[in-house]
């Protein structure tokens, strides 16, 4: 199929046959924020993952299998898919997709850039023809990624897998039918490209990284993200939440309003405790040496961890 220019997404929407796109009136409040990525994992053994779905309800599940999880949200006219996990997996979360519904797929909505989440872009846009929607930044981040924590290149992501339909402002929305997506683009939190989604009639929130349910999350400061957006995006999910709300993390399990709300209060005292020790003329390595975190640790840290690891890290490194 031919690449599709980088057009905006109102101009993309208007030279193609799918769905309309609706500017909400009143969107949702912004988040506020200011500005290392942490070490990449070994890659896991692809052969070995097994895409588990779970049903959310109205339409709405979450695949999980390797990278970040996904949201798959089935409307009458077709089908929203939240973030494309690993490219080699892509033959997997397609067969699981197609076991749920057999509608097409309409659009691929990427969180943010991080090969975990838009490493099946350049699949779904070849063969099932979706429209890629992200916050401009995405793509801007996939053509020339930031280094990695130990120094190594980032490295480019192929034409076919950027974003197609870069969407501007907040109150976007994706129609599919039955089904609709409310895009939020929150400030610098994890990345400087990240988007909460919103599926209002289904009571679901799909995260992106700025939400972990199983540990720390990584802040990827190279690339925009900082400790102060995490806690007020954090912030932003609890303001679109009440105690039904589903809550589809980056990365860990289903969570809800009480779980983001504990996520949230850890995000705070963690950061209040590095930039108190910051303030107080300790280097980066003594706040490390000094581990500060240790009762924090018990739960948000898992052994071997390294992105977890480099946690007080890349809060010291983000704080202004």
């Amino acid at each position: 199929m031919k690449r599709v220019a980088f057009w905006s997404l109102t101009a993309f929407l208007a030279a193609t046959t799918v769905p309309a796109m609706a500017q909400s009136a009143n969107p949702p409040a912004p988040a506020a924020a200011p500005s290392a990525p942490a070490a990449a994992p070994a890659a896991p053994d692809y052969s070995q993952v097994q895409e588990q779905s779970t049903d959310l309800g109205k339409g709405l599940y979450e695949s999980t299998g390797a990278g970040g999880n996904t949201t798959v949200a089935v409307g009458s006219k077709g089908i929203i898919v939240v973030d494309t996990q690993f490219a080699p997996l892509y033959d997997k979360l397609r067969a699981k997709i197609t076991s749920l519904s057999d509608k097409p797929i309409l659009y691929v909505i990427n969180t943010h850039y991080h090969g975990d989440h838009t490493g099946g872009n350049a699949f779904f846009f070849e063969k099932d023809q979706a429209v890629i929607v992200a916050h401009p930044q995405v793509a801007a981040r996939m053509i020339d990624p930031p280094p990695g924590a130990n120094g190594q290149p980032g490295m480019p992501a192929v034409q076919d897998a950027l974003p197609n339909a870069p969407y501007g402002g907040n109150g976007t929305v994706l129609d599919a039918g039955s089904i609709t997506a409310l895009l939020q683009h929150v400030a610098p939190a994890h990345t400087d490209g990240d988007t909460v989604v919103i599926f209002l009639a289904a009571n679901v929130i799909a995260t992106g990284d700025t939400v972990s349910s199983a540990s720390y999350p990584n802040i990827d400061v190279a690339a925009g993200g900082s400790i102060d957006g995490m806690i007020a995006a954090a912030n932003f999910v609890l303001s679109q939440a009440d105690r039904n709300t589903k809550i589809v993390p980056g990365h860990g399990p289903l969570t809800n309003k009480s779980g983001v709300s504990d996520y949230r209060d850890m995000l705070k005292t963690a950061r209040d405790r590095i930039a108190k020790a910051k303030a107080s003329g300790m280097t980066e390595q003594q706040v490390v040496d000094a581990n500060l975190l240790a009762d924090l640790d018990k739960r948000w840290k898992p052994a071997g961890n390294a992105i977890a690891s480099r946690f007080p890290i890349n809060i010291y490194r983000s704080l202004k």
